[in-house]
């Protein structure tokens, strides 16, 4: 009896020291008000404890990604697009929540993927360290690369092999570009052999 009684307190230490902690997606945190981001954007958990993701009014999510590619989702956590009214009160009753339990002091990285939000900035990190800030993070997500744009402007300064048509002698050859949507080059060419009627070229 006497060794169950210990081995139950010391099972019921960290379940007493377990707590919720709510983060607000879609919040500013300096002023309180609707906006892009988490508030807080940063905490330090204990192993056991539970963020609850509560989502403010629009659309937002909550991906984790990693602290090179904020906006890259490395598959492990998605909480979706989750989308209230705009109408809606911060912090109003029931708003919709999704849970992540803590079970690591590992450093985790998440951000808001709906929409544009993660290149504005809007992520959330667990465990920050001074080697890899909170700061850093976010600037990380809004420098985050748009992709790139493969479609090149047509140039005229390409270089072009020619085929001068047989049974010309010395040839001159005049061309002229024309460019519409695609850019094209129309050749004329002129036979320098051929002369005159009255002898000249």
């Amino acid at each position: 009896m006497k060794t169950s009684a210990i081995l139950s307190l010391f099972v019921a230490i960290p379940l007493a020291s377990a707590v919720n902690i709510t983060v607000s997606v879609g919040k500013d945190e300096t002023t309180g008000n609707k906006g892009l981001g988490f508030a807080p954007s940063y905490i330090y958990p204990n192993i056991g404890d539970l963020i609850l993701f509560e989502f403010e009014s629009g659309s937002h999510s909550v991906v984790e990604s990693s602290f090179a590619t904020p906006c890259t989702p490395n598959g492990r956590f998605d909480s979706r697009v989750q989308t209230v009214p705009d109408s809606t009160d911060v912090g109003a009753p029931g708003l919709p929540t999704v849970d992540y339990y803590v079970n690591s002091t590992d450093t985790l990285w998440f951000s808001d993927q709906a929409g544009n939000n993660c290149k504005q900035g809007a992520v959330f990190i667990v465990n920050p360290t001074a080697a890899q800030t909170a700061a850093q993070f976010k600037t990380n997500a809004m420098t985050t690369a748009l992709p790139t744009n493969t479609t090149s402007s047509p140039h005229h300064n390409s270089s072009t092999s020619i085929q001068t048509p047989s049974g010309l002698g010395i040839t001159a050859v005049i061309c002229r570009s024309f460019c519409t949507d695609i850019c094209d080059k129309k050749c004329f060419y002129v036979d320098l052999s051929q002369k005159y009627p009255d002898g000249s070229t």
